[in-house]
């Protein structure tokens, strides 16, 4: 028997579809307040690599605009918060009001 041939076109159009898995896209990141204490505690420790982990994961999983309203802080602030390519030193109001934003 012979194997029927798959076109080029038909193997790279499913490819688009794919998304990836994120297996800690859980009812905790959702969780705001639960979310701050953990920002509070990495603040506390130092741990500045978790904090930022934490609030991608957190701003992931939520809407960036209510964030960004809340804390007074404009939505591209956040965005430049979780861009990977970015280096991370934000300025303390600006951790201060994404706190505040996630405790109300």
């Amino acid at each position: 028997m012979r194997k029927t041939m798959t076109s080029k076109k038909q193997r790279k159009s499913g490819i688009k579809f794919l998304r990836a898995h994120e297996p800690f896209a859980s009812k905790e990141l959702k969780n705001s307040h639960l979310v701050a204490e953990t920002l509070l505690e990495c603040i506390k420790s130092g741990d500045m690599e978790s904090f930022r982990e934490v609030l991608m994961s957190h701003l992931r999983t939520v809407n960036k605009v209510d964030i960004a309203k809340k804390a007074g802080i404009g939505r591209r602030t956040l965005y430049d918060l979780i861009d990977p390519k970015k280096e991370f030193n934000p300025e303390l109001s600006t951790i201060s009001a994404v706190i505040r934003a996630l405790a109300a």
